[in-house]
């Protein structure tokens, strides 16, 4: 539920806000790879967390922690889809 959830935030985000993100093939790629960097990065510093933080702070990593890092993972793809879809249908940004 939780990668649905940042799946469907990414969307929205995508739709509510068209001109937010990178205008060119360069600064969409980077950002991809920033992307990955945190979805990556999501199993590493939830397990830190939960090891670390006490009882009922553990119910923050799922919202704090993994929904914001996924959510921007798939942002960032649909990012490069966007461009990519630009850059073939000739409009400019």
């Amino acid at each position: 539920m939780l990668v649905f959830g940042s799946v469907l935030l990414a969307f929205w985000l995508a739709a509510r806000f068209p001109n937010l993100g990178p205008a060119g093939f360069r600064g969409a790629v980077l950002q991809m790879l920033c992307g990955v960097a945190a979805v990556r990065a999501v199993s590493g510093l939830t397990d830190a967390a939960m090891q670390s933080w006490p009882g009922a702070a553990r119910l923050l990593v799922p919202f704090g922690i993994a929904l914001p890092l996924l959510t921007y993972g798939f942002l960032t793809g649909l990012w490069v889809l966007r461009t990519i879809h630009r850059a073939l249908s000739g409009v400019t940004p």
